[in-house]
């Protein structure tokens, strides 16, 4: 049977006193959520149990591949960004935040256009590609190991997980990328650059037939084609859902933004417009589908978080649950998984 999964983004969440002791998912009317959680089999899911997980390397296990073969956020976010991947080049991933002495303040968009041809003057080895809102992706000549200078994201081995962090300014365990850094930031006066998930190379992996991504983020966009997918732009989705005779993947970001922001009513807004904008995919048919999130970002934390997520099968057997959220799917039938366990229902 055909498959289709969706990503909510930072979906899960914990209860709240101002929300009458709900999550924001739960607080939230979701007619089109319940829906299918009513008439399918629902439980909680540990994207990867222990760690609160990047995007990325969550969704990378529950497609069903291990652990040990992830390359690495940068070199992932840069093929779905479309930017040229070099043999012993290393890529980054970047954020531009503001800054004032050592303490790292909020988010920052993408300079303008000029800055960054200012800082691709900088050094030759490096060169700064914008992606999206507050994202760049650095890309190195040559291949480096580089410690995460983003610190709210440690680097274990191949990947990131989130942590708390007093929010100071690290610095690169390499002379030019840390030279770089400190003429970046005298060009852009109030903004820095923050680094993670360094990679150089992009692992052999078995290639999925028949599937096509549609995302909001280079990340997932970048997951699929490593995966062997082929992209269909945002717009259209809710068609390929319903129509296509392909197996469809589809990450949906909103929550997430207002979960680092702390913004509580801003996420159950957000979950609401989720809702409304997959109404239309209660016609599909043939299909298994599933619905969960790559990991909890809770508005208290204002980060990623190891809390689980819940997650809703339907086509095929229903269990007694009738509403999708956190405490509801705690009592499905599928019990606790991990992201690794989703697998079995995908292929």
């Amino acid at each position: 049977m055909r498959k289709v999964v969706i990503i909510i983004d930072g979906l899960g969440d914990i209860s709240y006193k101002h929300l009458g002791n709900k999550t924001p998912l739960e607080a939230a009317k979701t007619p089109t959520l319940d829906f299918f959680a009513d008439r399918g089999i629902t439980g909680i899911m540990h994207p990867i149990k222990g760690i609160a997980p990047e995007s990325g390397v969550s969704q990378f296990v529950i497609l069903g591949y291990p652990l040990s073969k992830y390359p690495g956020r940068g070199i992932i976010e840069a093929l779905g960004a479309d930017i040229k991947i070099k043999k012993n080049h290393t890529y980054i991933r970047g954020n531009f935040n503001y800054f004032k002495g050592k303490k790292i303040l909020e988010r920052a968009n993408i300079p303008s256009e000029y800055i960054l041809e200012d800082l691709n003057e900088i050094n030759r080895k490096i060169k700064i590609y914008p992606t999206k809102s507050y994202r760049c992706i650095l890309e190195y000549n040559g291949k480096i190991e580089l410690k995460n200078t983003n610190p709210f994201y440690k680097k274990i081995k191949n990947y990131s997980k989130a942590m708390d962090s007093l929010g100071y300014k690290v610095k690169a365990n390499n002379k030019d990328i840390q030279d770089f850094i400190e003429k970046a930031e005298h060009i852009m006066k109030d903004k820095t650059i923050l680094l993670r998930g360094s990679s150089y190379k992009l692992p052999k992996v078995k290639k999925l037939k028949n599937w096509e991504v549609g995302a909001d983020m280079p990340v997932e966009i970048g997951l699929g084609k490593l995966l062997g997918m082929k992209t269909f732009k945002k717009k259209d989705t809710i068609r390929k859902i319903l129509n296509s005779d392909k197996n469809i993947y589809v990450q949906i970001k909103g929550p997430d933004t207002y979960g680092h922001k702390g913004n509580l009513i801003g996420k159950v807004k957000a979950i609401e417009k989720v809702d409304r904008y997959l109404k239309n995919i209660k016609y599909i048919k043939n299909t298994t589908l599933i619905i969960t999130s790559d990991h909890s970002t809770p508005c208290k934390l204002k980060r990623h978080s190891k809390h689980p997520v819940p997650i809703l099968i339907y086509g095929g057997r229903k269990d007694s649950v009738d509403k999708f959220g956190e405490n509801y799917c705690k009592k499905g039938s599928l019990g606790v998984l991990e992201g690794k366990d989703v697998k079995k229902f995908i292929y």
